[in-house]
């Protein structure tokens, strides 16, 4: 990557200009809540470790250059971050921040969402510049255009496209961030941040599999956003469910719906290798789409009947369509149930949280 400006050791490039960017753009939403700037500090710190560490752990072993992974913890200048590390951190910083000045933990949660959402943003754009956040080669000359896909390689009369995946990482940011500064800007206490951590993790665990890059992995199969965020959001329920104290049917059906959720989203995974698992993808999204009627209509009632039909309609038709295609033409659809299956999640989270708070 070229630079954009270099003193002595110091070099500014693209993507570190787009992150500098973020980071100025978060700190400027933060300041309409002056009383979280002493936390500030504590939340850059806790980021820049753990996103750091983080990637050290679980990056290739040829990027340590032979001076170990805790040698790597140490040289931050190195860069090589990873998302949930960089939030994990910044929130234990935030906590301990918000300890040390007084302040409620959930209240300057919320107050940082937005700035994060502005460094996610910018950052994921700025992956165009390193040459990351790129899916599949588009073989289709009539999808070769932006933002659906972008220019990966041009060699004369030699081109290769490439599915812009980082652009719709971007967009799912700055529209987290829209939804948090107006339909959520007067939310009670908790729930920016409850929508906050939704609305990430769903999308990072759908956009993730689109990814064809340097992406970090626990295995050569298993991506570490796509696990880290699963997690994220079962911490999240549990919070809510201990928080709130649901009925005890609630509870059952919550949990239930997650774990068929879930399961539908690991199958669709395997089933884009492995065609033999659809019989499990079947039984998941079924059982998905009927525990999720059982908890709308014990939690919501007569208000949960229609979004409930809905899924179960959108359910039927989705294996439909898939029973009836080929393998090697229905990758839309299987990406349409992957979404069907965080969209359940995300209707799963909303309902945990009391009525009175939607």
């Amino acid at each position: 990557m070229s630079d954009l400006f270099r003193f002595g050791s110091f070099r500014l490039t693209p993507y570190g200009l787009c992150i500098l960017a973020g980071a100025l753009c978060g700190v400027l939403l933060c300041l309409k809540k002056k009383k979280i700037l002493p936390v500030l500090p504590w939340v850059v710190l806790g980021a820049l470790l753990l996103g750091h560490a983080f990637w050290a752990v679980f990056c290739s072993p040829a990027y340590t250059d032979g001076i170990g992974v805790f040698g790597l913890m140490l040289q931050l200048w190195r860069g090589g971050y990873t998302l949930y590390g960089a939030l994990l951190g910044g929130t234990l910083g935030a906590l301990v921040g918000a300890k040390l000045q007084k302040l409620r933990p959930a209240e300057v949660l919320d107050a940082l969402n937005p700035g994060a959402c502005a460094v996610i943003c910018l950052g994921r754009l700025g992956e165009y510049f390193s040459g990351q956040g790129f899916g599949n080669s588009v073989e289709n000359e009539s999808l070769w255009f932006f933002p659906l896909a972008y220019c990966t390689y041009n060699d004369g009369d030699y081109q290769e496209w490439s599915y812009a995946v980082w652009f719709w990482e971007a967009l799912a940011a700055l529209v987290l961030l829209v939804l948090l500064l107006t339909v959520l800007r007067k939310a009670a206490e908790g729930r920016r941040t409850a929508v906050f951590v939704t609305f990430l993790g769903t999308t990072q665990i759908l956009l993730e599999q689109m990814r064809r890059d340097d992406f970090v992995r626990l295995n050569p199969f298993v991506r570490f956003t796509q696990i880290a965020a699963a997690l994220t959001l079962l911490v999240l329920l549990i919070i809510l469910c201990l928080r709130y104290r649901p009925s005890a049917p609630q509870v059952w059906l919550t949990f239930a719906a997650l774990a068929a959720a879930v399961t539908a989203i690991m199958m669709v995974e395997f089933v884009f290798d492995k065609p033999q698992m659809t019989w499990i993808l079947y039984l998941s999204l079924a059982a998905t789409a009927l525990l999720l009627w059982g908890l709308l209509s014990v939690a919501r009632k007569e208000h949960g009947r229609l979004p409930s039909g809905l899924f179960c309609l959108s359910t039927v038709l989705l294996l439909l369509l898939h029973a009836m295609g080929e393998w090697e033409q229905d990758t839309l659809l299987l990406y349409a149930m992957m979404a069907l299956s965080l969209g359940a999640i995300g209707t799963i989270v909303a309902v945990s949280l009391p009525r009175a708070e939607r």
